[in-house]
């Protein structure tokens, strides 16, 4: 069972960094080929299938300021995507990083938030179960790419049930950090998802990580 990872680069956050390629390269480990794939052939960097809807929408806005009252918080706006095995919105802010090695935009995609914490996923069909794919990932990722001081069993992501763990520690032994692995699964498919944060980012994406989660859906049937 063979798995890489989709990474995008280390930007600078006040402190000294990897070259970005270099840091690329490093982390390349952790999402699945494009062999587990049962519903795409995943080719390297196809272009975006048909339908994708990336069009930016916006949540209503507050009426609290007609009433003489200020709004809590600014109306936050969303990107949309829609294909056939899913659909999700996410901040305007993250991006889709179309250039990552097997990107499938139905099938195996990363949101990179503005700074360098990212999410990405992995839709999978069902010949493997999904503590067997979280215990994969997992084993390619505590070493390599994070020194796990801490390792939390998850139940659940959004409202999604499933399995996976929360690795805290250092990531390339030198940025604190996190990386979440959770799997739940569908009528037909595994759902394989990877957050990467670091320290110094998560209380500016920690909101973002809620959302993308409370809005990502799969077709139903799938």
């Amino acid at each position: 069972m063979q798995i890489e990872e989709n990474t995008p680069k280390r930007k600078q956050s006040g402190h000294a960094i990897l070259p970005g390629l270099a840091f690329a390269a490093l982390l390349a480990l952790a999402v699945i080929s494009p062999g587990w794939i049962s519903t795409s052939s995943a080719a390297d960097a196809p272009a975006p299938a048909p339908g994708a809807d990336t069009a930016a929408s916006a949540k209503p806005a507050d009426t609290s300021a007609a009433a003489g009252k200020a709004p809590d918080t600014a109306p936050e706006t969303l990107a949309s995507i829609k294909q056939p095995n899913f659909s999700l919105q996410y901040p305007s802010s993250w991006k889709i990083d179309t250039t990552a090695r097997n990107y499938d935009a139905n099938t195996n995609f990363t949101l990179i938030s503005p700074k360098n914490s990212y999410i990405q996923f992995t839709i999978l069909g069902l010949a493997d179960d999904a503590q067997k794919i979280v215990n994969e990932t997992v084993k390619k990722l505590d070493g390599p790419t994070i020194t796990s001081l801490s390792k939390t069993k998850l139940d659940e992501w959004g409202p999604h049930k499933g399995v996976g763990y929360h690795l805290k520690g250092k990531i390339l032994g030198s940025f604190p950090g996190g990386i979440k692995v959770f799997v739940f699964t569908t009528s037909r498919h595994n759902v394989l998802v990877v957050e990467n944060y670091f320290s110094d980012e998560l209380k500016d994406v920690l909101g973002d990580f809620d959302t993308i989660s409370k809005n990502f859906q799969m077709t139903k049937g799938e």
